[in-house]
C-alpha cells in the first residue's frame, strides 16, 4: 500500500501544480475551482480514507493564492467573497465525499462479513433468482455436491437435482408465482440430491424468500442427512435387537419357569399329600419338611428373576385387595423379632395407624418389608433394627433403620441395580436382586425409595404409598390363623382337572379330595369337553399347555356350548411371567392359580367362587421361648477350632460345609446336640444369618473337634 501511495502522489501532485498555474495565468472567478471539485470528487477511489479532507484543504489555500496574484483588479471584498464561495464548495464537496465513502465502505464491509460467513457455513449455501438460475453457491456446496462454483452459478439450479425433483421444479417455482402457495418455503423438508459423479445422497433443504432491491431471489440451505439417515436406522436395528433379545429372554425365562415349575409341582405337591397323612411316621416328616422348604427357596429364586424380567418389560401388574394394615405389620414384626433376638440385637416397632383396614397390593408390601428388614438384619452386627409406619391422612410412611455399617456414597448409587452389590453385600451372599426388585415394587405402587445413610452411623430406607380404604369387610384373624380341612357340613362339590402331565393331575386332585371334593380329570381340552358333555362339574381346574386342544380354546368352546352353566372355570399355568390377567379373563376363565399348587390356594380359589363353608383346624404356633432357647445357646461349650469353621461356613453361605460340621456336633455332649438340632432347623431355611448369631452366642472352649 505505501508504494501504492507514492505512484499516486506524483500525478496528484501534477494536478494540482497545473490547476494552481491555470488559475493564476486567467482573470479571477474564470474556473471557480472546478479543477479542484473534481479532483476532490474523484478522491473516492484514493486508497486514503481522508483524501478528500486534504485536497478541500489544499484546494482552498491554491484558490486564494489564485486570486491573490490573479492579473486581474479585484478588490478586496470581491475577492474575499468569491474566496469563500468557492471554499465553500470545495469542503462541501469534501465532506460529501468523505460520507459517502463511509457509507460505501460499511456496505462493502458488511457484504464482505456475509460473504465470509456464506463461505465458511458447514452447511450448502445457494441463492437462486426467479428463474431457478443459481447466483451464489458457497464451498459447502462445492464440497456436497462436486461441482465448482464456476459449473453451477449461472446455470439452472435443477442440475443438482435427480428426479423426479427435477421435472417438478420449474412447475414449482412456476406455481408459486402464480398462486403464492407455499410447499418449501419457510418448510424444511427432506429431499434427494444428485452429486456430480451421478450418485444420489439424501440432504436437509430449507428455503427461504427474500426481496433486495425489489428483486426476488430464494436463498436454500442444503445438509448432508446420510450421517444422520445410518445413525437413526442402527439406533432402529439396535432398539430391534434390544426389544428382540428383550423378548427372547423373557420367552426364555418364561419357558424356563414352565420346565422348573411343572416338576416341582410333583415335588411339591406329593410333598403336601403325604404330609396331610395322619399316619406318616414321625421320622419321616422332618425329611419331607426339608424337601418343602428347599423346593419353596427354589422357586422364589425363580421368581425374584421373573419378578425383574416382568418389572423391566413393564409386565409387572398390582393384585389389589383388600387387607389389614396393623395384622401385616405384626406378622413382619414377628418374623423378624426372633430373628433379632437370635443376633443379640434389639428390635423396635413404631407403628401409627388409625385405619386399618386398607386397598393395596398387601403382597408386594410385605415382600419390600422383608427384603429390606432382611438386608437390615444381615448387615447389622451390633444394635437395633426398627420398622416404623406412620398414617397421615391417606399416606402411609414405612421407614427400616438399622445401627449397621452404613452404605458409601459410591455404593448408594449401585445397589438399587439388577445383581449390583455393595462390598458387604459380596462378603454376606445374596443375588443382588434385593434391593432393584424393591425399588421397582414400590415405584409401581406409585412411592419412592428413599436411603439416608452413614458410614459407620447405620442405614434407613424409608417410602410412602398412598392406600385407598378397603372397600369391603375384612377376613377375621382368627378364621386366617386356621387350615382349612374339609368341607362343611352336607356341601358337595365336582370338580374336573385337566392337565396333560399326570403328576400335575393327581397331585391337584389329591389335594381335593382331601377336603372332601369329587373329582373327574382330563387329559387335555378335547376330553374335557367330553367329560362336562357327560356330567357338569362345579368348577373346572384347566392347564393352559396342552397338546391336542390347549386350556385358552378349551374354555372358549365351553362358553360358547354351555353358555347358560355356571361353571366356574380357573387356569392354571406353570408359567411366571402372567403377561395380563385379563387374556385368561377375556378367554372365559373365572381365575387363574400357579403351580407349584399351594394347598390353602386352591382351597381359597374354590370357597370364593362357589361360596363355601370349609372347616378349619388351627395352625400350630410356633413355639415362643426365644428367650430361653438363647440361654440355653449361650451355655453351650464349642470347641473352638469347630466354632470358627461353623462361623467361616455361615459368612461364605457354604451350606455343605455346614451340613458336615453340624453332624460334628451331633457327636459331642447333649448341649452341643440341641445346638446342632437348632442349627440343622436354621440350615433348612437356609438361614446362614440366624446359624452364625447363633454359634456367635456360643462359647469356645480348648480342645480339638
Amino acid at each position: 500500500m505505501g508504494k501504492a501511495r507514492t505512484v499516486l502522489m506524483v500525478p496528484l501532485t501534477a494536478v494540482l501544480l497545473l490547476g494552481l498555474l491555470w488559475d493564476l495565468n486567467l482573470p479571477a472567478g474564470v474556473i471557480h475551482g472546478t479543477p479542484y471539485v473534481l479532483l476532490i470528487s474523484a478522491s473516492y477511489w484514493l486508497p486514503w480514507r481522508y483524501a478528500s479532507v486534504v485536497l478541500a484543504a489544499i484546494g482552498t489555500l491554491l484558490t486564494a493564492v489564485g486570486y491573490v496574484y490573479s492579473v486581474a483588479d479585484v478588490d478586496t471584498a470581491t475577492l474575499l467573497l468569491n474566496v469563500g464561495l468557492k471554499a465553500a464548495v470545495l469542503w462541501v464537496t469534501a465532506f460529501l465525499v468523505l460520507r459517502y465513502r463511509a457509507s460505501s465502505r460499511s456496505l462493502e464491509d458488511r457484504e464482505q462479513r456475509l460473504r465470509a460467513l456464506v463461505a465458511t457455513a458447514a452447511d450448502g449455501v445457494m441463492i437462486i433468482d426467479a428463474a431457478g438460475t443459481v447466483q451464489e453457491y458457497n464451498p459447502a456446496c462445492e464440497r456436497l455436491f462436486g461441482y465448482g462454483a464456476d459449473e453451477v452459478v449461472g446455470h439452472n439450479v435443477k442440475m443438482l437435482m435427480p428426479p423426479p425433483y427435477r421435472d417438478e421444479h420449474d412447475q414449482y417455482l412456476l406455481r408459486y408465482q402464480a398462486t403464492g402457495v407455499k410447499r418449501i418455503i419457510g418448510i424444511g423438508r427432506e429431499v434427494e440430491g444428485l452429486r456430480k459423479d451421478g450418485t444420489t445422497f439424501p440432504m436437509e433443504l430449507s428455503v427461504g424468500e427474500a426481496r433486495p432491491g425489489g428483486k426476488q431471489v430464494f436463498v436454500g440451505i442444503v445438509r448432508d442427512s446420510t450421517a444422520r439417515k445410518f445413525a437413526e436406522q442402527s439406533l432402529r436395528l439396535a432398539k430391534e435387537q434390544a426389544e428382540g433379545a428383550s423378548r427372547a429372554k423373557s420367552l426364555f425365562l418364561a419357558n424356563m419357569s414352565h420346565e422348573i415349575r411343572t416338576p416341582m409341582n410333583a415335588v411339591l405337591g406329593y410333598t403336601q399329600l403325604i404330609e396331610g397323612d395322619a399316619e406318616l411316621p414321625q421320622k419321616y416328616r422332618r425329611s419331607l419338611k426339608a424337601i418343602r422348604v428347599a423346593g419353596n427357596h427354589l422357586i422364589s429364586l425363580i421368581d425374584d428373576i421373573l419378578d425383574l424380567s416382568k418389572i423391566e418389560a413393564g409386565a409387572m401388574e398390582l393384585n389389589l385387595r383388600d387387607f389389614d394394615l396393623g395384622d401385616l405389620t405384626e406378622e413382619v414384626a414377628e418374623m423378624f423379632r426372633m430373628r433379632c433376638e437370635q443376633k443379640g440385637l434389639a428390635w423396635r416397632t413404631q407403628a401409627r395407624i388409625g385405619e386399618r383396614a386398607v386397598r393395596g397390593d398387601d403382597r408386594k408390601l410385605r415382600q419390600v418389608l422383608i427384603n429390606l428388614l432382611g438386608n437390615a438384619v444381615k448387615f447389622t452386627d451390633r444394635g437395633q433394627i426398627c420398622l416404623a409406619v406412620e398414617q397421615d391422612a391417606r399416606r402411609y410412611t414405612f421407614s427400616v433403620t438399622d445401627t449397621g455399617p452404613g452404605i458409601t456414597a459410591a455404593a448408594r448409587e449401585r445397589i438399587f441395580e439388577p445383581f449390583q452389590q455393595a462390598e458387604e453385600g459380596g462378603v454376606k451372599g445374596g443375588t443382588g436382586l434385593g434391593l432393584a426388585i424393591t425399588k421397582r415394587q414400590i415405584e409401581l405402587m406409585g412411592g419412592t425409595l428413599a436411603l439416608d445413610s452413614t458410614l459407620g452411623g447405620g442405614s434407613r430406607f424409608c417410602f410412602a404409598l398412598e392406600l385407598a380404604p378397603a372397600e369391603g369387610a375384612l377376613a377375621s384373624a382368627v378364621a386366617a390363623a386356621h387350615r382349612p380341612l374339609r368341607l362343611a357340613h352336607q356341601q358337595q362339590v365336582r370338580a374336573l382337572v385337566v392337565d396333560d402331565v399326570e403328576d400335575n393331575r393327581e397331585v391337584l386332585s389329591g389335594l381335593l379330595q382331601r377336603v372332601g371334593v369329587e373329582v373327574a380329570t382330563a387329559n387335555d381340552g378335547a376330553q374335557a369337553l367330553e367329560r362336562i358333555a357327560e356330567q357338569r362339574p362345579d368348577i373346572v381346574f384347566m392347564d393352559v399347555r396342552m397338546p391336542v386342544m390347549d386350556g385358552l380354546s378349551a374354555v372358549r368352546h365351553l362358553r360358547e356350548r354351555w353358555p347358560g352353566e355356571p361353571i366356574v372355570c380357573v387356569a392354571v399355568t406353570a408359567s411366571g411371567l402372567l403377561r395380563q390377567r385379563s387374556v385368561y379373563l377375556d378367554a372365559g376363565f373365572d381365575d387363574f392359580i400357579g403351580k407349584p399348587f399351594l394347598f390353602e390356594t386352591v382351597c381359597d380359589c374354590m370357597a370364593r367362587h362357589l361360596h363355601l363353608d370349609l372347616d378349619h383346624a388351627p395352625v400350630a404356633e410356633a413355639p415362643s421361648g426365644a428367650a430361653t432357647q438363647s440361654a440355653e445357646i449361650a451355655a453351650v461349650r464349642l470347641p473352638e477350632d469347630l466354632r470358627e469353621r461353623l462361623l467361616a461356613a455361615a459368612a461364605i453361605n457354604a451350606l455343605t460345609e455346614i451340613e458336615a460340621l453340624i453332624g460334628e456336633l451331633k457327636r459331642l455332649d447333649p448341649a452341643a446336640q440341641g445346638l446342632a438340632d437348632e442349627l440343622e432347623g436354621l440350615l433348612l431355611q437356609y438361614d446362614t444369618d440366624g446359624i452364625a448369631a447363633c454359634v456367635s452366642q456360643t462359647q469356645g472352649a480348648m480342645g480339638a473337634s
